[in-house]
């Protein structure tokens, strides 16, 4: 802890900053800090592991929170450096502990004497947060202090010591404001315990930092052009963090919106398949217009994300006639010959007796009868035989285009879709 101005230490109005996991903004306006529970400098080598949790209970801000579950012996909390100690007024955090822990609040002044050197006044108090299921708030510029004047180059006390005084007693004692910083950590009794909404600043000009889980950012790909009836078609999704970088456990589920269905209404989309990585793909065939979207649900460390809906455009078949053409002719054929008429009966191949012969008419008649005794010239032309029905072939082009049926081993997926066929793009 090196005494120093800082950039962006002021703040002229209540601001509200969103840490995802331990990513605190670059700078000492807030950073996660380990301090000795009895003297500042004279902690545990033990490393830092904060948990992302969902922050539950009454009081809890946002949605997620710090935790912490250490051997004991040290303090895990936040530390903020800031240019006046004397217009610091906030300062605190919110903890949860349901068996309840023990910390301590450390702040840090350099007297107008010292400014130019590494020497800086550090006062001591001690905290406790009772079991609780809710959340207790913590605030620490009121507390009384016991001081001690530091060397922070060597990181040892250089022989000053003040009993207990509060902040604003002390500053003015030692002539006024100055540089300085406030601390405040749990776990001093090795109990778990998480940690929200950082608080520093004065009223009306207080910054909150409050610790959230890492956000997430699903994307899609597929077909931008219309496919064919049936046709495989492959989604990709991708899950990356609020830096880009990818999520490899991420769990993420391809959803499809039903039927006239509602993208805003979460209750419209189906589960298609569910698979794990930051890279993901699935192969299906689809059967008709569908619109998908990959999915990764929340978690307690990180931020739920949707894609962008995507539309899988499936083409109309092509248009099959709808009266295939007859083969019948429009009306068949009389069953006599025409121009004659049938004998009324089928004569004997051999006649009985010869004709008798008849006189010639002294003008020529209309055609004779033919003579009983005489063969017809001719049978009567037969009627066709009904034509059979037929179905005619059909065209080859509208046979291309038709949906050809889904073979039994080929499981159908909700939202349009069949064979569904999941593996890892890579």
């Amino acid at each position: 802890m090196a005494a120093g101005t800082l950039p962006g230490a002021s703040a002229s109005s209540d601001s509200t900053t969103v840490v995802r996991g331990t990513a605190f903004p670059a700078g000492n306006r807030a950073q996660l800090t380990v301090v000795g529970c009895d003297d500042v400098f004279q902690r545990s080598a033990e490393p830092v592991r904060p948990q992302i949790g969902l922050a539950t209970g009454a009081g809890a801000t946002g949605e997620r929170s710090l935790g912490f579950d250490t051997a004991g012996g040290s303090a895990t909390g936040i530390v903020s450096y800031v240019e006046s100690i004397a217009d610091t007024s906030v300062a605190g955090v919110s903890v949860h502990a349901e068996g309840g822990t023990t910390g301590v609040a450390y702040v840090g002044y350099q007297a107008p004497a010292d400014v130019g050197t590494s020497t800086m006044w550090i006062g001591r108090a001690s905290l406790t947060a009772p079991a609780s299921a809710g959340w207790t708030t913590v605030d620490v510029p009121g507390l009384g202090y016991a001081w001690t004047q530091y060397d922070l180059a060597t990181q040892q006390p250089v022989g000053g010591q003040v009993g207990s005084s509060g902040v604003p007693a002390f500053v003015q004692a030692m002539g006024g404001d100055g540089y300085g910083f406030y601390a405040v950590g749990f776990g001093c009794d090795g109990n778990p315990f998480n940690i929200d909404a950082w608080r520093i600043g004065s009223p009306g000009a207080t910054a909150t930092y409050d610790l959230e889980g890492y956000g997430t950012r699903t994307s899609i790909a597929g077909p931008t052009a219309p496919v064919a009836p049936d046709q495989r078609v492959t989604l990709t999704g991708r899950v990356v963090d609020d830096l880009g970088a990818p999520v490899s456990s991420a769990r993420v589920v391809l959803q499809a919106l039903k039927p006239h269905g509602d993208a805003g209404d979460e209750n419209d989309w189906e589960t298609v398949r569910v698979v794990v990585g930051s890279s993901v793909a699935v192969t299906l065939r689809a059967r008709e217009t569908t619109t998908y979207r990959w999915k990764v649900f929340a978690t307690p460390m990180a931020e739920g994300s949707a894609s962008a809906p995507l539309v899988v455009e499936v083409e109309e078949p092509a248009d099959e006639p709808t009266d295939p053409p007859s083969q019948q002719p429009k009306q068949a054929p009389s069953q006599q010959p025409s121009g004659s008429s049938a004998p009324a009966q089928q004569p004997s191949q051999q006649p009985t007796q010869q004709p008798t012969q008849v006189q010639q008419p002294a003008q020529e008649p209309a055609a004779p009868e033919p003579p009983e005794s005489s063969p017809p010239a001719a049978d009567p032309t037969p009627s066709p035989a009904p034509p059979t029905a037929a179905t005619p072939t059909p065209d080859p082009a509208v046979e291309s285009t038709k949906p050809s049926p889904t073979p039994a081993s080929e499981p159908s997926a909700s939202g349009g879709t069949a064979e569904v066929e999941a593996s890892p793009a890579g």
